[in-house]
């Protein structure tokens, strides 16, 4: 048993020197980029990329650990050949990958993903446009590779198999167990968030995020989600579609209703943590769940027909930063190298001056926020690490109250003008909040009821201090939601009233007093709306409008796992994509709306498979 131990060490430290090892022939084959990095920042690049390189490790070891279990109670031949075999291949398949991106990334910007599988269809065109010495080079360098790593294999770990004598049954106990531990390093940890690109992202330079990737993790993590986007949301001619879907583009349109009173007003947006309307009596919810809110209701804009793009928050935050919709069966933020080509309001803002922030009482890393964040361009990230392990109170993080007192007190020694952006955390499963019980009873539904009374408490304490604070005549704070909720009642997670969502603009940089505008409006047009107050106008918002334009059109647009909803000043059409029908219809001219849903969907998708 020693000895299996000690050759699953050296195994280990094997791997490790290979993707040390390939990382540092990235960066040498990049020196024109990597050369103008600090020695710190080379460290950074290893440091973050350490994680995923036990995470792939811990995929690879999963088989010759299974291997061990079924043979520890044999001698060490069948072993010995079983991980021999397994190493070369799989070697072959690691240096063909790392090759192969060292070639692409000059090209497309990104690490290797199942990008390649895009053109397999047209393997002509594709080998066409490289010189054929490239594919020799390269294959000589794999080669290359691949020799210089099984032949210090084969010298320093083959042998270590040599004269295994046969194992006790407590030896196949132990392997099991340790293989079913390598679950650690491949969830990347113990915490909630399990390991995405995300985890190697850390800097505002993009090439030192891709430096610190794990190809050959990122290759096979991207192949599994294949199925995720390998969908068709081919409904109409291309023509047709695209002409469809820009009839809803109005935003050039009309006067703009001009509501900041000042020419930069600061700017915090408040992003709560599944803020449903069926939360807000104001708006048909149910009733004392938010009494802060619902006071606050009367003040300031209120937009109360405004719609969450999708059902989670990687879609809401990316639909309110980047006016991206959300994808019925995937998230856009999963996927670094389509999100860098998104546009971001905290780009466009920090090129007029705005200095920008971001707080999260949780993890950054859970659903490959952190690549997201660090691709917006936030000057500062705020998250759990920032807070002393002490307010660690919630499974999910640092609760509401806490983050609230944070961003009120680094706002109050912040220079303007600034855009902050806190997404809150608190309202969510396992809804464990700070407080004593208002909504008695332990089914999900009061819980849930519970942490939203909660949640608005901090609300209410925030903007009553935020009033008493020099900076608030020169601010505006928006309360957003991310998503709605199927609770209270458990709403079916097509129904329009689960994406239903409050707005509210407050604050002292406001023109009107109290104003409520029932347009129709969706979660992608915040971005854009926020810079025509700004006298900006960015094109790159194509899926947006604004929303505070007289001429633009009234509708909203959700997706759903697998369909979506289409909602107008007019009508209202839910459709299923998989079951190809129409499960909500209301209003006029349905086969219309019908249409026009599946075409912006078309649209939708193909700009996404293209990114």
């Amino acid at each position: 048993m020693k000895k299996r131990l000690l050759f699953f060490s050296y195994y280990i430290l094997f791997w490790l020197s290979f993707f040390i090892i390939t990382r540092l022939l990235f960066l040498l084959v990049y020196h024109n980029l990597s050369f103008q990095l600090s020695m710190k920042e080379w460290f950074f690049i290893f440091e973050h990329g350490f994680k995923m390189d036990l995470s792939a490790i811990g995929y690879i070891l999963l088989m010759p650990g299974l291997a061990t279990v079924l043979t520890s109670n044999f001698k060490g031949n069948v072993l010995k050949k079983t991980i021999n075999i397994y190493t070369a291949v799989i070697l072959g398949i690691t240096s063909f990958i790392v090759i192969v991106d060292l070639e692409l990334y000059k090209y497309w910007g990104f690490r290797l993903d199942s990008s390649p599988l895009l053109y397999i269809n047209t393997p002509k065109d594709m080998m066409a446009s490289v010189p054929v010495w490239i594919y020799v080079r390269q294959i000589l360098i794999g080669v290359i590779i691949y020799c210089i790593f099984y032949f210090s294999y084969k010298k320093w770990l083959f042998n270590r198999l040599e004269n295994l004598e046969a194992g006790k049954w407590q030896a196949a106990g132990l392997f099991l167990f340790l293989t079913a531990a390598l679950i650690i390093p491949i969830r990347g940890g113990f915490g909630i968030a399990p390991m995405n690109v995300g985890t190697a992202y850390f800097s505002e330079n993009l090439f030192e995020n891709h430096a610190s990737i794990n190809v050959v993790w990122n290759a096979g993590y991207s192949l599994a989600n294949l199925n995720s986007v390998d969908k068709s949301y081919d409904y109409l001619k291309p023509e047709e579609s695209e002409q469809l879907f820009h009839s809803l583009d109005q935003r050039q349109e009309g006067e703009v209703q001009k509501v900041f009173n000042q020419k930069n007003p600061n700017i915090v947006l408040v992003i709560v943590e599944s803020f449903t309307s069926k939360l807000i009596e104001p708006l048909g919810g149910r009733q004392g769940v938010t009494p802060q809110f619902n006071q606050l209701l009367k003040e300031g804009i209120l937009f109360d027909h405004l719609y969450a793009s999708g059902d989670r928050s990687d879609k809401g935050i990316v639909a309110l930063l980047s006016g991206f919709p959300a994808l019925p069966n995937s998230s856009i933020i999963k996927f670094a190298q389509k999100t860098q080509q998104l546009p971001y309001l905290t780009k466009d803002l920090k090129k007029i001056g705005y200095n920008t922030a971001f707080y999260y009482g949780g993890d950054v890393d859970f659903a490959n926020l952190r690549s997201y964040l660090t691709l917006a361009g936030f000057d500062k990230i705020v998250c759990k690490d920032s807070f002393p392990p002490s307010t660690y109170n919630s499974k999910w993080g640092v609760h509401d109250h806490i983050v609230f007192n944070k961003l009120f007190n680094d706002i109050s020694q912040s220079k303007g003008p600034f855009f902050k952006t806190y997404f809150t955390l608190s309202n969510h499963d396992p809804f464990d909040v700070p407080m004593k019980t208002v909504f008695a009873g332990k089914d999900d539904d009061n819980k849930f009821l519970n942490s939203a009374y909660y949640t608005d408490q901090c609300i209410g304490n925030f903007v009553r201090r935020a009033k008493k604070a020099p900076w608030w005549k020169n601010t505006v704070i928006i309360f957003v939601a991310d998503h709605g909720s199927p609770r209270p009642g458990n709403t079916p997670v097509y129904a329009e009233e689960k994406f239903r969502i409050p707005m509210l603009w407050l604050g002292g940089a406001l023109i009107p007093k109290h104003e409520v505008i029932s347009k129709y409006v969706s979660q992608t047009d915040l971005a854009f709306t926020i810079l025509k107050q700004l006298g900006q106008n960015d094109a790159a918002f194509h899926y947006s409008k604004n929303m505070l334009s007289g001429q633009s059109k009234g509708y909203a647009f959700y997706a759903f796992n697998n369909g979506f909803g289409l909602m107008t000043d007019t009508s209202k059409v839910v459709f299923d994509h998989t079951g190809k029908k129409i499960l909500t219809e209301k209003g006029k001219s349905i086969n219309n709306t019908l249409k026009t849903g599946k075409a912006y969907m078309q649209h939708l998708y193909t700009d996404f498979t293209n990114k």
